[in-house]
């Protein structure tokens, strides 16, 4: 079954169960590709009935599905990925507004997570810079803030969003894979000595 791009989180029970950091995490993972029980149990370190209790809980709510099977001799093994690359609580959910920021907040670290991963087991020519390459470079990374209302901010991550579906649907079958990763949000106080001096002379 293709994976959809988005799901809504429409219920309470739903968002309770995205909501704690462990199965938060086993969802970014199993939005990634397909795993067991045992190869996560043995990839996270974890008792396995730990593992098994997530995925029930996590594949009653509807956030992840039996792919496929595989029988090795007496026992069948399952093989579970995410129904959604994302998941998005319902307006429905609104008056939560404590459990709906946990879970943007896991999702946030969980990303991070994953990011820092890729970092450290990229192949050496990720990073390498080939003559001519200073300003073009195929690799980026980087930090920003600004300083914007809330409706020019959604209203840029509109278009931001379509660069990044056009992206995804890059398929050249010679080309090399690459990876992206984005977070985006409210800040408190700015952490750029620039926007520092702005704001004391505010």
């Amino acid at each position: 079954m293709e994976q959809k791009s988005f799901m809504l989180i429409e219920n309470y029970e739903q968002l309770k169960t995205v909501s704690d950091p462990f199965r938060s995490n086993l969802l970014t993972l199993l939005i990634e590709q397909s795993y067991t029980g045992q190869q996560l149990a043995k990839s996270l370190e974890v008792p396995r009935s730990k593992i098994h209790y997530s995925l029930n809980e996590l594949e009653k709510n509807g956030f992840i599905e039996v792919v496929k099977k595989e029988e090795k001799g007496s026992i069948v093994q399952k093989f579970y990925k995410a129904t959604a690359r994302s998941f998005i609580p319902s307006e429905k959910l609104l008056p939560h507004s404590n459990e709906i920021a946990d879970y943007f907040r896991e999702s946030a670290l969980n990303v991070l997570s994953r990011a820092k991963n890729r970092v450290l087991s990229a192949p050496e020519e990720a990073f390498q810079l080939k003559e001519g390459q200073q300003q073009d470079r195929p690799q980026i990374a980087m930090q920003i803030e600004t300083k914007a209302n809330e409706e020019e901010f959604i209203k840029w991550l509109k278009k931001y969003r379509e660069l990044v579906e056009e992206f995804k649907n890059m398929n050249d079958d010679k080309g090399k894979f690459y990876y992206l990763t984005t977070v985006g949000f409210e800040t408190d106080e700015p952490y750029f000595e620039d926007n520092q001096i702005k704001e004391d002379t505010n």
